[in-house]
């Protein structure tokens, strides 16, 4: 069974060989492990990188877990931009490769769509066991003050295969300098599109040489204005495309015009990305989670980012979120001691750490401190008011993930360059996404669609 589904990931991921996917999960490497009991236990870290040096920061960090776990030494494989993109899907690609190749990490950083892949292929390793034989884990890391929403991500049919050390919740980013410069007073929570357009045309009027805002290049960033429009690009139990429905058409179209009739963005450009439009100031606003706070920083952009809820659309102030943990791969050596670094991800130290890459950790016990005292982006409380007031909804990203992330970029591409009509556009999109579900074979058996169904939560 696990070779006929990883056959399948083949069409729909990449042209290298995956059957050896399935066989690797229960075997693996010599993990460089103790040869005695006093020798310590190397555990290999898979993380991605979108080229920023992360190298040292994690080095420091994981010192203190050492400190702490002296029998224990975290060893990391960044895994940045090459043939498989610079990007999260080039991540996962690169992971599924690592496994079929027999040099499989302990260990590595999964989204949903990663746990899902890892769970279907019986490569994950539950924590559920290590879980209630140390309860002083989870105690330590303030298990309990994770939202249970997040901790969801990770749970697949019962199974725990990761605890969150990240959230990503999307909302409005604001220059406020440039809205200072405007005389435009900055949006409270209440605000709605019709607010938002109001003032992209008061920006646009008012004589600031800068763009009202950046449309989504991102289309996990993109999900969250479907979502405060009751849009979605999947329907509800992920097994046919509703990019094309109304409210779906209504988002896109918004986003062509203001690039093309109201003048309210430019249009995407492959030499800058929206992030460094807003960095740049030559955008007011944009669509993110607090991962960009890095660039922020290193822009010295200190107490001009104010960020502000999704506005509220047909479906409320709803916007897309997710998290990421680190999953246990069940190949691993030392199953034991990979748990213990994998929840230790999720605490304080870590935390403090990974903010400095742009990170919102998943636990708000320190998470909120964090926010407050670095001073980079203000009005940071609302990126977990989107947890705490249940205002949004998950990526919708099944097992067909990577082929409908291509779609999603090529279609997005035309409609923001206007080389086809947004009707048109998404209803060949929605065309393309159903083919790639008919082409599946994720979903063929009762086993395959009971996983699948414990993703649909929220």
């Amino acid at each position: 069974m696990k070779r006929r589904i990883l056959s399948a990931l083949l069409c729909t991921v990449m042209t290298i060989s995956l059957a050896a996917c399935g066989q690797s999960g229960k075997g693996g490497e010599d993990k460089g492990g103790a040869s005695s009991e006093d020798e310590p236990v190397h555990i290999k870290v898979a993380l991605f990188s979108d080229g920023a040096d992360m190298t040292e920061s994690q080095k420091k960090v994981f010192e203190e877990f050492t400190k702490e776990n002296p029998n224990i030494i975290p060893e990391f494989q960044y895994i940045t931009s090459d043939s498989y993109g610079s990007n999260w899907n080039g991540y996962l690609m690169k992971i599924q490769t690592m496994i079929a190749s027999g040099n499989a990490p302990d260990i590595c950083a999964l989204g949903l769509e990663g746990v899902a892949f890892m769970a279907m292929n019986d490569l994950g390793l539950p924590m559920n066991d290590y879980l209630e034989a140390h309860p002083e884990d989870a105690e330590a890391i303030h298990m309990d003050a994770i939202a249970d929403e997040l901790k969801d991500i990770f749970v697949v049919d019962g199974n725990t295969y990761g605890v969150p050390y990240e959230a990503n919740s999307v909302v409005v980013h604001i220059r406020k300098d440039i809205f200072e410069e405007a005389k435009i007073p900055l949006p409270d929570a209440d605000w709605t599109w019709d607010d938002f357009r109001d003032i992209c045309e008061q920006l646009k009027n008012s004589g600031v040489d800068a763009f009202p805002f950046g449309v989504p290049t991102n289309f996990f960033c993109l999900q969250g204005l479907l979502y405060s429009e009751n849009g979605s690009p999947l329907n509800d139990d992920w097994s046919e495309a509703a990019i094309n429905s109304p409210q779906c058409n209504r988002v896109f179209q918004f986003l062509q015009d203001s690039i093309w009739k109201y003048g309210y963005a430019p249009q995407p450009s492959d030499t800058i990305t929206d992030t460094e439009l807003i960095v740049q100031g030559k955008t007011a606003m944009g669509f993110w989670g607090r991962w960009v706070s890095d660039d922020y920083n290193a822009s010295d952009l200190d107490d001009k980012i104010f960020v502000q809820t999704m506005p509220k659309g047909e479906g409320g102030h709803n916007t897309c979120a997710g998290s990421c943990g680190f999953v246990v791969l069940n190949s691993t050596k030392h199953p034991e001691e990979a748990m213990k670094v994998a929840l230790w991800t999720a605490g304080q130290t870590y935390s403090e750490v990974f903010m400095k890459t742009g990170s919102l950790p998943a636990n708000p016990t320190w998470g909120e401190e964090i926010c407050a005292t670095d001073g980079i982006i203000d009005n940071y409380e609302v990126m977990y008011d989107v947890y705490n007031k249940n205002e949004w909804r998950r990526s919708q990203d099944p097992p067909e993930y990577a082929d409908l992330a291509n779609i999603y970029s090529k279609y997005m591409d035309i409609i923001y360059a206007n080389q086809a009509p947004v009707s048109q556009a998404l209803d060949e999109a929605a065309k393309e996404i159903n083919q790639c579900f008919k082409n599946s074979t994720y979903r063929d058996t009762d086993e395959e669609q009971a996983v699948i169904d414990s993703l649909f939560k929220n």
